[in-house]
């Protein structure tokens, strides 16, 4: 697994450090920044899963211009503000963002991670998916998002060796354990957008990189991890016809 990449934009270096201290002691990796000309340095070059912003950054409101620019030029990562001022006009500023939500200083510590959490559930459009347990998980085309005591971590799409439907859930398969998602398998499907998993059967998507043998006479796949995943006579029609070397 893989810690959580968090930006964090605050001037104030003392501040900056004891959250850092806090969210790394949590299984995340902080990056500091004191400028929003920094922060956008760090973002351009730099993937992150989430971002604190402080609103008041060398007396201007620059986290608010910088989530206006995320918002601009449509970056894809979930944003929360966490500053001490508490007047009406700034919050209603920063609140034509769009933030994932609005908190105060000095900060709760589990509300703060809290907020994390559910900052990728809402942004993943996924609620209450990592909440309940620690077997459960967020779903993005690139990674998946897993509960690690109070913290976040992921695991990439590409260390799924099969996914099992049934109704509105889905068991994800990893060399590292199962974990559970809220989706229907046209969800899954979508959100995932990958040619490397294959439907073959009304309940699997497996991932070809995971296939060690195919039996086609018995309808079974084998994967490299000794797993057998059914092939259907449909799904397994499709995959022929689209790979003339099985014909």
């Amino acid at each position: 697994m893989k810690k959580l990449k968090l930006l964090l934009l605050e001037d104030h270096i003392d501040e900056a450090e004891e959250l850092a201290d806090f969210l790394e002691n949590n299984s995340y990796k902080i990056t500091i920044t004191t400028t929003l000309k920094d922060a956008e340095k760090q973002i351009n070059n730099k993937h992150f899963d989430l971002i604190i912003l402080d609103i008041m950054i060398q007396g201007k409101p620059d986290g608010i211009s910088l989530a206006k620019k995320l918002n601009d030029n449509n970056v894809d990562i979930p944003f929360l503000f966490l500053s001490s001022m508490q007047t009406k006009l700034l919050f209603d500023q920063a609140k034509l963002t769009k933030p994932i939500t609005y908190l105060l200083k000095p900060f709760n510590k589990l509300e703060l991670l809290f907020s994390l959490e559910l900052a990728m559930e809402k942004h993943y459009e996924q609620s209450n998916s990592i909440s309940l347990n620690t077997n459960n998980a967020i779903l993005s085309p690139a990674s998946l998002f897993i509960k690690k005591n109070k913290s976040i971590q992921k695991v990439t799409v590409d260390e799924i060796n099969y996914i099992e439907v049934e109704e509105k859930y889905s068991s994800l398969v990893c060399e590292e354990g199962n974990y559970l998602i809220k989706l229907s398998l046209t969800k899954v499907k979508e959100l995932l957008s990958n040619p490397d998993f294959i439907q073959v059967h009304r309940n699997f998507l497996v991932n070809v990189k995971s296939i060690k043998e195919i039996y086609l006479d018995d309808n079974l796949i084998i994967l490299s991890s000794g797993q057998q995943i059914p092939f259907s006579e449909r799904h397994k029609a499709a995959f022929i016809k689209s790979n003339p070397i099985l014909k």
